[in-house]
């Protein structure tokens, strides 16, 4: 573009000065903050090579920035909730030394982390069919006497949801103190409904976390994502796992995926109090407000509701210097016989891959069920970029094509589960807002294989001369899909 004059408005080598000035600063921020190799140099080819745009994306997405305000509550709630679990009453606490050598390494690696301990006495049912969830839901929520809290990633009014919400406004107009958390942009159609101010009339508490606008985007990481789905009811009875509040026959419907197919547990215990004080300290309603909440009085042995131990394990964006990763890759590498792990986005990074692998090549059966297609065509062909190193190793890879397969467990040697919200991916280790139960107990672990085979069935396994046949351009494909996978 010129002026009347001839002369060029946009100098180019202007332009090329910026893009290094520009460049300089970024490099000079990237290499300020400790990251994997990988992560640091996918941010700095980035933005050297596409001007401007990887900057700013990088301004947007390359930072774990919470804002002053969360950051400082991340600070100040993280050694009352470690407080919090101290008070636990000592016949709940599980000795870890009772959970046999692999059980105990995982318990004590986390509880080193959180500060939870593993507690016993708590019944456990595996729930798997959406409608039986919601309607489980519906049931807790109408039978609750005193606190509802509710704490999902994605609502979405439709089907059986829509009763659901009608037993919260009940609830609620009958005197329960009813709390509803919802992710801010896993939930912006619902927010833009009517539902919510519905719900708020009559006396709910709803409440957005991680508001999403532009002047925010400014000073905060807008992908950093409260992911978590927990439930609890009267502070007894609660639920986690992998199902958003949403009825599949009603939820991203022209996806092309079918419907999704998840799972959750639901809990009588004393979990139930760990997983409503997360819960609160992700709101910071009762702690910031100098307020802690009493722990459940011990029960005698006859009253418990059962004798199922596990561990509570949270995590987040700057909440702790060990993740979900750490546990997954304790409880691989203490495998002897089997390790089944069910995702729906398959993106760990090498560590995770290198577990998998050596579990493999000494003899552990290692058995990966991911959905034949992705909702995330990026995701899809990141995750195949490892299918031909797995393979190799003998990890079997059963591709379910039953609809999007989005339960996230791990069962160990038949007597140790992983269980909740979090992926196998980078994102669910290092940004979003996660939770996990960590379950010692055989007949649970029995219950998600048992479910498992109903997933082989409706999967079809990968062998590797097939796997090897594919496209070039699809190779092609997956190694470019490879590069970007740590910005994923």
């Amino acid at each position: 573009m010129a002026n009347p004059e001839g002369e060029a408005l946009l100098d180019p080598s202007m332009l090329m000065i910026v893009h290094a000035a520009v460049g300089v600063v970024v490099v000079v921020q990237v290499l300020t903050h400790h990251r994997p190799p990988g992560v640091s140099l996918a941010w700095i080819l980035l933005v050297v090579l596409v001007p401007f745009l990887g900057a700013f994306l990088y301004l947007l997405f390359g930072q774990r920035r919470l804002g002053r305000r969360w950051m400082r509550r991340a600070a100040e709630l993280r050694p009352l909730l470690r407080d919090w679990m101290e008070t636990l009453p000592p016949a709940d606490v599980q000795d870890p030394s009772a959970l046999g050598a692999a059980g105990a390494a995982m318990a004590r690696l986390a509880r080193t982390a959180t500060g939870v301990p593993v507690m016993r006495g708590h019944k456990l049912a595996l729930l798997s069919d959406s409608d039986s969830i919601l309607r489980s839901l519906t049931a807790d929520i109408q039978a609750a006497r005193r606190t509802i809290h509710m704490e999902f990633y994605i609502w979405q009014d439709g089907g059986l949801v829509d009763p659901l919400v009608d037993a919260l406004v009940d609830a609620a107009r009958r005197g329960v103190k009813v709390r509803c958390s919802m992710d801010a942009m896993g939930s912006a159609r619902f927010l833009g409904g009517k539902t919510p101010a519905r719900m708020r009339a009559a006396g709910v508490e709803v409440v957005v976390m991680l508001p999403v606008n532009p002047v925010r985007a400014l000073f905060v990481r807008m992908d950093l994502r409260d992911h978590r789905k927990i439930a609890v009811f009267d502070e007894c009875i609660a639920y986690t796992g992998s199902m958003n509040v949403v009825d599949p026959k009603y939820f991203k419907q022209g996806a092309g995926v079918g419907e999704w197919v998840d799972a959750m547990a639901r809990i009588e215990g004393p979990a139930a109090w760990v997983l409503d004080a997360v819960s609160n300290a992700m709101t910071g309603l009762q702690m910031a407000r100098g307020t802690r909440p009493a722990p459940p009085a011990p029960l005698s042995d006859a009253l418990r509701p059962g004798q199922v131990p596990l561990q509570v394990f949270a995590s987040g964006p700057g909440s702790t210097s060990f993740h979900i990763e750490t546990v997954l890759l304790q409880a691989v590498y203490s495998a002897q016989r089997q390790v089944v792990m069910t995702t729906p986005y398959f993106v760990p990074g090498s560590a995770l891959i290198q577990a998998m692998r050596a579990a493999a090549l000494r003899g552990v059966e290692v058995v990966l069920i991911l959905p034949e297609r992705s909702d995330s065509r990026l995701v899809q062909y990141a995750s195949a970029a490892y299918f031909d190193t797995l393979l190799r190793a003998h990890v079997r890879i059963l591709r379910f094509h039953g609809g999007l397969l989005h339960t996230k467990s791990a069962v160990v040697d038949g007597e140790t589960a992983v269980f909740g919200t979090a992926n196998l991916d980078e994102r669910s280790f290092l940004l979003n807002f996660e939770v996990s139960l960590l379950v010692y107990d055989a007949g649970f672990a029995q219950s998600l294989l048992d479910l498992y085979r109903t997933y082989q069935a409706r999967s079809e396994p990968l062998e590797l001369d097939a796997w090897r046949a594919r496209p070039a351009w699809q190779h092609f494909a997956e190694n470019a899909a490879d590069l970007a996978a740590p910005l994923l």
